[in-house]
C-alpha cells in the first residue's frame, strides 16, 4: 500500500514539473475541491490506542491570487483496524476469542474511526520561477476532533457488544485540534493537473465523553493529547475557471 501510494505521488510530481516548463501558472482567484487519501500514525495519548491506520478528506477551498495561496474548510474521516486497546480484555477466552449466547464463538473484531473538521489557510512560502503557483507551502488550521473505537460484530450472537452496550466500550473522545503541515503544492495552467503531497500534524485536547466505560467500571475524566501524523496526496478540482479566454487552450 505504502508503495502505491508513493509511486502515484512521484508520477504525479514528473508530469506536474513537465507541464510547468511549458505554461505559465494559473492567474485569478477560482473555487475548488480537493480529495485526498494517505496514512496515519497517532502518538501521544493516541498512540496508546491506535496504530497506523488511514485518512480520506475533502475540503473546499478558495484560491486566491495575492495570497499566493489558498484557505477553506476541510474535514478527514479516520478508519483502519490497528486497534492497540483491547476493551474487551475481560470477556475473551484463554484463546483471545469471545463467547456468545449461544454458546458459540462471537466475531467481534475492534477498529478505529474518527473525523476531523476545521478550516485552513495554506501559503506558498518558495515558488518555483517557471510556475509561482508550484512550490514549497505551509499551512495552518484549527477544528474539532473526533474518535473512538468500533466494535464490530459480524454475528448476531453477541447483542450485549452491540447498540447502546456498544458505548460503554466505544471511548468515544472529543475535543478542539490545531493542525499543520508542509507541502509541495501544485496549480498548474491545465485545470486537470492541480495537486498537493503533504506531511500534516493534528493536535487534539480531547476527553471521553462517555458516563462509563464497561471494560474498568470507572468513568475516564483525564484530558488527553491526542497528536496525529498524516501523510497524505491531495488532488484540486476547480469548479470556475477565471482565466482570460484567450488563455484557456482546447
Amino acid at each position: 500500500m505504502i508503495k502505491n501510494i508513493i509511486g502515484i505521488c512521484l508520477l504525479c510530481l514528473t508530469v506536474n514539473f513537465t507541464q510547468a516548463q511549458e505554461s505559465e501558472a494559473r492567474e485569478g482567484n477560482f473555487f475548488g475541491i480537493g480529495v485526498s487519501y494517505g496514512l496515519v500514525r497517532p502518538i501521544g495519548d493516541l498512540g496508546n490506542r491506535f496504530g497506523t491506520n488511514f485518512q480520506a478528506s475533502l475540503s473546499l477551498d478558495w484560491f486566491k491570487e495575492k495570497l499566493n495561496g489558498s484557505f477553506g474548510i476541510e474535514g478527514y474521516i479516520l478508519f483502519g483496524d490497528s486497534v492497540k486497546e483491547d476493551v474487551l480484555a475481560n470477556l475473551r477466552l484463554e484463546n483471545g476469542a469471545i463467547l456468545g449466547i449461544d454458546g458459540r464463538y462471537a466475531d467481534v473484531f475492534l477498529r478505529m474511526r474518527g473525523n476531523y473538521l476545521g478550516a485552513y489557510i495554506r501559503k506558498n512560502i518558495i515558488p518555483l520561477k517557471s510556475n509561482r503557483r508550484a512550490g514549497l507551502a505551509l499551512s495552518a488550521g484549527v477544528g474539532l476532533l473526533q474518535h473512538n473505537i468500533r466494535v464490530q460484530v459480524d454475528t448476531n450472537n453477541a447483542p450485549n457488544l452491540g447498540g447502546v452496550y456498544e458505548e460503554g466500550y466505544d471511548r468515544h473522545t472529543v475535543g478542539p485540534a490545531l493542525k499543520q503541515g508542509i507541502s509541495y503544492t501544485h496549480v498548474g495552467k491545465s485545470s486537470g493537473v492541480n495537486f498537493a503531497v503533504s506531511f500534516e500534524i493534528t493536535e487534539g485536547f480531547t476527553k471521553n465523553q462517555r458516563a462509563l466505560n464497561f471494560d474498568t467500571l470507572e468513568r475516564d475524566d483525564d484530558s488527553n493529547l491526542d497528536i496525529i501524523m498524516g501523510l497524505n496526496f491531495k488532488w484540486f478540482i476547480p469548479l470556475k475557471d477565471q482565466r482570460p479566454p484567450e488563455e484557456i487552450f482546447y
